[in-house]
């Protein structure tokens, strides 16, 4: 019981300090410090990235086989009438469970057979910041890397766990339509970027795409016109959001988008520019890895805890390191935690058991992995 108790007020602990201290993405300064000053206070070396917040740092001898990804950043919502950081995403967990995992291998001293990396990552939200760290190769040597993530309790209840999480991919772009603005009472005399703009969302409808692979396209924003309801605008901005379960599917889409734009201006005589921005890819998940992280929940909590992987059709930038490294075996431990309303409500609870559940199930697997 000591141990437990042990366990449970260094995750308290760990877990309060950033929950009250949030900060959004790629300005996760204080964040990476305070943790960094937890792995050097638990013996440990961290290893600060040079360009933008994070770090890296290992326990245990020889080259690191495993690694554990852990996302920073918090998201900006609106309250009181200005921007505010809240984790309501439950990065503030997912750091707390990983810094914990990383202490208590720390701990173990010489009995750990093998070297773990965990990696403190900023910026998942925005969608770059794994393939900004990917990038630097700090998990290019590894077997392993496990990531973890709290779910809300209409997808998975505590005090399940699931060993693989099949995100979807997600694209966004931006298109430009330019053109000139002419007189409400002469239509003929110029294009409308409005119809024109929406003639392009009908259009995304139309894509051809696999329909066994759940996909989407659709309008997110328009801007166009102004105060003056008799001029007929010739310029406009959308925004287009693709999502698809696979990158393959993922490719269609965006090939379709290109392809209306390109339809619809040359049909139009208008310039369109289209700009694409944050792709995060769908999920390339580790058979070994996934067996892994199932095993560890069956040994560490016994029957009735363990569900087959999840689906969704959200995204997470953890999969930029396995499109990086193909043969790296990677999966994202899905954690039953109550969580309600939702991810990304200001207003967002969820169970504390469940961390302490998350913390048992990573460490048994970064044992399982290490002597493999």
């Amino acid at each position: 019981m000591g141990g437990e108790r042990t366990r449970r007020d260094r995750l308290s602990a760990i877990w309060e300090y950033l929950h009250a201290h949030p900060e959004p993405s790629m300005q996760e300064f204080g964040t990476a410090e305070y943790l960094a000053e937890l792995m050097r206070a638990g013996g440990l070396d961290p290893r600060p990235f040079k360009d933008f917040p994070g770090f890296t740092v290992d326990v245990g001898p020889g080259a690191p086989v495993v690694g554990l990804r852990a996302d920073m950043d918090a998201l900006i919502h609106e309250q009181d009438g200005g921007p505010v950081a809240i984790h309501s995403c439950g990065h503030d967990a997912h750091m707390a469970i990983v810094a914990t995992v990383m202490l208590e291998l720390a701990e173990l001293g010489g009995r750990l057979g093998g070297a773990v990396r965990a990696i403190f990552q900023p910026a998942e939200e925005s969608g770059n910041g794994a393939e900004l760290v990917a990038g630097l190769g700090v998990a290019d040597e590894l077997t392993y890397l496990f990531g973890v993530h709290l779910r809300p309790k209409a997808e998975l209840p505590s005090p399940r766990l699931a060993p693989s999480i099949s995100h979807g991919a997600c694209q966004f772009a931006v298109g430009t339509i330019t053109g000139e603005d002419h007189h409400g009472a002469r239509p003929h005399q110029g294009v409308n970027a409005i119809e024109l703009a929406l003639g392009i969302a009908q259009g995304l409808a139309r894509i051809k795409c696999d329909p066994q692979v759940p996909h989407s396209a659709k309008m997110t924003m328009l801007q166009a016109g102004g105060e003056t309801h008799n001029v007929i605008p010739g310029s406009s901005r959308f925004a287009v959001d693709l999502r698809a379960q696979s990158n393959e599917a993922m490719a269609v889409l965006r090939e379709g988008l290109l392809a209306l734009c390109s339809q619809a201006a040359a049909s139009t005589g208008s310039v369109i520019d289209l700009e694409f921005h944050d792709a995060v890819p769908a999920a390339v998940i580790g058979p070994r890895a996934e067996a892994t992280l199932a095993a560890a929940v069956d040994a560490e909590l016994g029957p009735g805890h363990l569900v087959p992987g999840l689906v969704t059709s959200g995204s997470d930038d953890f999969h930029f390191y396995t499109i990086r490294n193909p043969g790296l075996q990677a999966s994202m431990l899905a954690v039953g935690a109550d969580l309600e309303p939702g991810l990304h409500h200001p207003s967002m609870t969820f169970e504390f058991d469940a961390m302490e559940r998350a913390v048992a199930v990573v460490r048994a697997a970064c044992l399982r992995a290490v002597t493999r």
